[in-house]
């Protein structure tokens, strides 16, 4: 049985592809490498990789279009890597579906490390830290009849959501909090489903395609209830932006990490049929973040 993962390498460019082979080879991935969208589209179908990368600059057709193809069928990660820079095309290609992007020359190490970023994001989402009285409860007490967990449905069996083991002194309160948020479990509000375990979410029995980052950005605002998600907490959750190692720390990625994220909004609640002037769903806190309507 083969278990080396999978990647998709659709590129015009053979020397670019010879890079990638080899990089992506020694990281220990099984590599098949597409000159063309169409034959790149067709890969994707056939060997359902863990990870495809990703130029917009394709012989055949528009890359943001075979972006676009792939996500119809494909919640594979996806690593745009392209010549074009700039916040408008880095935009474009997230809202197009990509889960990250890098601008060429590619320089192995980052291509490695941008990957394994990747592969390590949270799909199955990281604990926030245990609220403790002083903290706003993450789910609001008035929020508890309309966003329930839904009953009969198991907790997603994964230690990236497992409930932080509580310390014997820890008070009451805190217990109480931890057994509310239901991680793992799934979710109502308003007609609106998400199922963790199966990772899909509904409206009115109409299934959502949602890409992996929509997904995951909704179930952080129905974990959260009522209470407000900043653009700085969806960032670091999401994983859009990773540390700089070295005494000048910062961040690397996108130059604005928090239009990315009214991007991800914004496709959720096109997605959700949503009017964030008249919201059903998803409410915008201005100066703050986002909240269930």
């Amino acid at each position: 049985m083969n278990d080396r993962r999978v990647v998709v390498v659709i590129d015009r460019d053979e020397e670019v592809r010879s890079v990638l082979r080899a990089t992506l080879g020694e990281a220990g991935f099984e590599v098949h490498c597409a000159a063309t969208g169409e034959s790149g589209v067709a890969l994707v179908r056939a060997r359902r990789p863990d990870t495809v990368t990703l130029d917009l600059a394709l012989p055949d057709t528009d890359g943001y279009d075979v972006l676009r193809r792939i996500r119809e069928f494909s919640h594979t990660y996806i690593l745009i890597i392209t010549a074009r820079s700039g916040l408008r095309a880095t935009l474009r290609g997230f809202d197009a579906g990509a889960d990250d992007y890098m601008v060429k020359p590619i320089r192995p190490r980052e291509l490695r490390a941008r990957v394994d970023g990747m592969l390590r994001r949270p799909r199955q989402l990281t604990v926030p830290p245990i609220v403790t009285p002083r903290e706003p409860p993450l789910m609001s007490p008035r929020l508890r009849g309309s966003v329930r967990t839904v009953p009969g449905l198991r907790p997603v069996k994964s230690p990236a959501l497992a409930a932080p083991r509580l310390q014997d002194s820890a008070p009451p309160a805190a217990q109480d909090l931890a057994a509310d948020r239901g991680y793992g479990n799934s979710y109502e509000h308003k007609g609106l489903e998400l199922d963790y375990a199966a990772r899909a979410a509904t409206i009115g029995g109409r299934t959502l395609q949602l890409t992996r980052t929509e997904f995951d950005l909704l179930h952080i605002l129905l974990q959260r209830g009522t209470g407000v998600v900043t653009k700085t907490e969806l960032v670091g959750l999401l994983g859009l932006v990773k540390r700089k190692s070295g005494p000048d720390g910062g961040v690397t990625g996108s130059r604005d990490p928090g239009r990315i994220i009214e991007t991800h909004i914004g496709n959720l609640r096109r997605k959700l049929g949503d009017d964030a002037r008249k919201p059903r769903w998803l409410k915008t806190v201005r100066g703050s973040g986002y909240t269930l309507a």
